[in-house]
């Protein structure tokens, strides 16, 4: 569902999944986002330092080459972005939420993903 709130947030997307972002692209489209994908962490890095800044960041934490988890750290750390970040894994271990989210992230979700619980994640984080 769409509302005025929803309408110009712009959503980074980094997966190397091409299924899982295609469907994610989908949702969060539909729920009125803007959203832009990546297939990795090097072109996310070349948007975030010549395009608009994202109201929100969705990074998968296992990427070949550059993984998510560098990601989070470079955006964070050097960049000194604030805006909220989130990351996706499929790897269920309670420390490395911890260590995530120490790291700088704001939510760790875990795939398989539930379309109502993302929505309602998405939308927190962005103070919806």
């Amino acid at each position: 569902m769409t509302n005025s709130q929803t309408i110009n947030k712009y959503i980074l997307l980094v997966d190397d999944d091409p299924i899982v972002a295609q469907i994610l692209v989908f949702v969060l489209k539909r729920a009125g986002f803007d959203v832009r994908h990546f297939l990795s962490a090097k072109k996310a890095m070349d948007e975030v330092t010549t395009g608009p800044l994202p109201d929100l960041f969705i990074l998968d934490l296992w990427m070949p080459e550059l993984d998510g988890e560098y990601l989070l750290r470079w955006l964070r750390d050097e960049q000194k972005i604030t805006n909220p970040i989130m990351m996706l894994t499929g790897t269920v271990r309670p420390e490395l939420e911890e260590e995530l989210k120490a790291a700088g992230a704001d939510a760790v979700a875990h795939k398989p993903l539930n379309i109502q619980a993302l929505d309602a994640l998405v939308r927190g984080l962005l103070g919806e």
